[in-house]
């Protein structure tokens, strides 16, 4: 910025470009965009953030900006050095102010919805795209022609200004697809369905509806078959605070929820899903593009225009209904045909918006485009904010020659009512609540065979109402039950669901030798239990 300072430079770039970042949706977004700069040593892109007009939802911008060790600067020295482009991602900077022609693009999938309280479309303030009777956007970048219409009808003279280039964003989950098994192997999917809570920010939201739904869901379906991972809207983490929406999902982050952080990994847990419950946020729209089957779990939004792919989508897919059993609703709906058709209204080029959103952006800047294809990278990887549960209300029933096991993380040791339910917790993990409830504890052990019966008997001192100590091996698990008597059970797959079965078994007088076979999620396997002697 500083010719006396050009000297020092490495890398003798030609051109700069300018990236104004409003908030952390915004700045996901605008990181699509300059990543087709990426490997031209011609550009320099620079940072900037203007903090002393700051969004209402910027909070976790400074944070999000420092980890990606970029060119950051402030917004005063932006205004007053030329660049060759400045691309934003919010019509709600003082754009004018900027010495470079501005490229404007959308901050979700295409404009859907009003601004609260006002009939403005999001991303599309007349106020703010004309500034003295000139129009501050050099180019408007929409997602589908259909769009126009929102330029022609309230800001006619920005409508020459628009190109219709497609969406990054849903670009980049389609040149993912290829990568959604290890998507799922990252967020431990495993054989089960992936259930994906989507909610954006503001009282008609997911979280906003009813902010006790994902822990209502992972303790009321078993958790051997049903996965949870909820997206939350950076504009929430922003308003409410990191810390503040953790504690609010405390339970059913005890319970095993996976909460994405919101600078990476939602679009590559959308691409793993089976089912996305949702509200009217962009996230509903990107899943349908995906052919990921949508199911809506909020209330009405106000901000949706009219007419939009969003309100049509919102029309037409299942509705959860918290009246009604939840796993019936959910193993319907991901049975249902993907809104596909609604998302080809909201995002138009499908696979072909980095070709036409490149020769935009050189164009602007007047520099002759690269040789090279223009193209999307994959999607970061997911990085879970997952913890394992520890106690769990657990279900068994005979079924023919097998024993069907339904474990449901549970904090609650008295819901073990049922005669065919017990409660299992953790030694060291569940709370001293829990244990006191457990009819078997539960243990990693790592020892001699020869050790175990000393070990377990030390844990029953202290945990006498237990009926059954558990100790799990890397390949076994040895039991010590009532009375004094091990046994050694050999399984394959999850260990705890063959330590309730024979459980299960002993309380029903049955054999506690021999072979016998579960079935825990979709998987059936034997279980061979034999007596330890010595």
């Amino acid at each position: 910025m500083d010719p006396e300072f050009d000297q020092w430079l490495t890398v003798r770039f030609s051109h700069r470009v300018l990236v104004v970042v409003r908030t952390v949706t915004t700045l996901t977004r605008l990181l699509d965009v300059v990543s087709l700069l990426k490997d031209d040593p011609r550009v320099q892109v620079v940072f900037t953030h203007d903090e002393r007009k700051p969004a209402i939802l910027s909070a976790g911008v400074g944070e999000f900006l420092a980890s990606l060790d970029a060119k950051v600067i402030p917004w005063e020295q932006a205004v007053e050095t030329r660049f060759d482009l400045a691309i934003a991602a919010s019509e709600n900077d003082d754009l004018h102010r900027l010495k470079a022609p501005v490229l404007l693009v959308p901050h979700g999938i295409g404009h859907q919805k009003h601004y609260p309280r006002q009939a403005v479309v999001s991303g599309l303030n007349p106020a703010q795209l004309v500034h003295e009777g000139r129009v501050v956007p050099s180019r408007i970048g929409l997602s589908h022609g259909n769009q126009l219409r929102y330029l022609r009808q309230n800001c006619p003279q920005a409508e020459p200004h628009a190109v219709v280039v497609g969406d990054p964003c849903h670009d980049r989950m389609l040149a993912s697809l290829n990568r959604v098994a290890r998507y799922r192997r990252l967020l431990d999917v495993r054989d089960r369905k992936h259930v994906v809570l989507a909610s954006t920010w503001g009282p008609d939201s997911l979280l906003g509806t009813d902010p006790s739904l994902p822990a209502r869901l992972l303790t009321e379906l078993p958790v051997d078959e049903y996965q949870f991972s909820l997206i939350v809207h950076p504009g929430a983490w922003a308003a409410h605070s990191p810390w503040q929406i953790r504690a609010w999902l405390s339970r059913a982050r005890r319970a095993g929820l996976a909460v994405i952080p919101a600078q990476r990994g939602w679009q590559a847990t959308v691409l793993a899903a089976n089912i996305l419950i949702s509200d009217g946020g962009s996230i509903a729209l990107y899943a349908a593009a995906a052919k990921i089957p949508v199911l809506i779990g909020s209330r009405e939004p106000a901000t949706v225009v009219p007419d939009s792919p969003l309100a049509e989508l919102l029309a037409r897919a299942p509705r959860l209904d918290t009246e009604r059993d939840p796993r019936e609703q959910i193993d319907r709906a991901c049975a249902t045909k993907p809104l596909t058709d609604v998302a080809e209204q909201a995002v138009e080029f499908s696979g072909k918006c980095a070709e036409l959103l490149r020769p935009v952006l050189y164009e602007l800047m007047r520099l002759a485009e690269p040789d090279t294809r223009a193209v999307f990278r994959p999607v970061p990887d997911p990085v879970p904010d997952v913890t394992e549960p520890t106690t769990f209300s657990v279900e068994v029933r005979q079924h023919a020659d097998q024993l069907a096991v339904a474990r449901f993380p549970t904090e609650q040791a008295g819901q073990a009512t049922s005669p065919d339910r017990h409660i299992v917790a953790h030694e060291e993990l569940s709370t001293l609540d829990d244990l006191e409830g457990a009819d078997v504890v539960y243990c990693e052990f790592t020892g001699e065979r020869a050790e175990f019966a000393d070990w377990a008997r030390a844990i029953t001192r202290r945990r006498p109402d237990a009926g059954l100590i558990a100790g799990i091996g890397a390949d076994r698990c040895l039991l010590w039950s009532a009375g004094g008597r091990s046994f050694e059970l050999v399984t394959e797959g999850e260990p705890l669901t063959a330590i309730s079965a024979w459980y299960w078994r002993r309380s029903k007088d049955l054999p506690l030798t021999g072979s016998f076979q579960i079935r825990g999620g979709q998987n059936i396997r034997t279980v061979v239990s034999s007596a330890l002697t010595g």
